[in-house]
């Protein structure tokens, strides 16, 4: 799959004229996502690659249609089965519908061919936390803390395992459904890998007003910051 970044250069400097999946690349960088999901519509229609289907899930799951993006991202992988990329991506998909055990399937699979890969590991821990494996998300986390050389990333993934209520004890999410302030993050985080940045400020918000320890106060209000909204 080709590199948004490397891609976006590439026509700049040869100032060529843009094909449909092309144009899907630029009005994504440029954040014109509804664009961007005509162009890849017409790149499937036209030249059905796994790029063109991997990039249309990835918009779709930016616009909120995670169920969308799980379709395109298993068109892909019937065309390359092994892009880890991919497998991230429908993994993170697969969070935002609500299936946390396909989630963990997908970012194993992506793990086994990128064994190192810290966000594929952080999100796995996630999606165990999801499906009620608290040992097997924190295991997960600490390997993930472990790889972070960034002292920032690092911080990053401890604020956010916090702001869950992810004590040493590793509580699962209450049994009986009810959204206190630890499952309304969760769901934050898992709006925010989805794209869907409103609906985890929105959920943020939520949490800190149902959040009566001082502590993982501070970890939401900090995590509410880094996503533009406001305590």
């Amino acid at each position: 799959m080709r590199r948004l970044a490397a891609l976006v250069v590439a026509l700049l400097v040869a100032g060529c004229a843009a094909g449909p999946f092309e144009r899907g690349l630029l009005y994504y960088e440029q954040g014109r996502y509804r664009r961007a999901l005509a162009a890849f519509d017409e790149a499937v229609r036209t030249r059905p690659t796994a790029g063109a289907y991997a990039n249309r899930g990835t918009t779709r799951a930016r616009l909120g249609d995670a169920r969308g993006a799980i379709e395109d991202f298993t068109r892909a992988l019937a065309l390359e089965p092994d892009d880890p990329e991919v497998l991230f991506n429908r993994g993170n998909a697969h969070l935002a519908a609500g299936d946390p055990g396909a989630a963990v399937a997908d970012f194993s699979r992506a793990l086994e061919i990128r064994p190192n890969w810290l966000l594929a590991r952080f999100n796995r821990g996630l999606a165990r936390w999801q499906a009620g494996d608290p040992a097997g998300a924190r295991a997960d986390w600490e390997r993930a803390v472990a790889l972070a050389e960034d002292p920032l990333v690092r911080a990053g993934m401890e604020r956010r395992i916090a702001a869950m209520g992810a004590d040493p004890a590793l509580r699962p999410p209450p049994a009986d459904g009810r959204l206190d302030s630890r499952a309304l993050a969760q769901r934050a985080i898992d709006r925010e890998v989805a794209g869907d940045r409103a609906g985890a400020i929105a959920n943020l918000q939520a949490a800190l007003a149902a959040e009566p320890d001082p502590l993982r106060r501070a970890a939401l209000e900090d995590f509410l910051r880094r996503l533009g909204g406001s305590p």
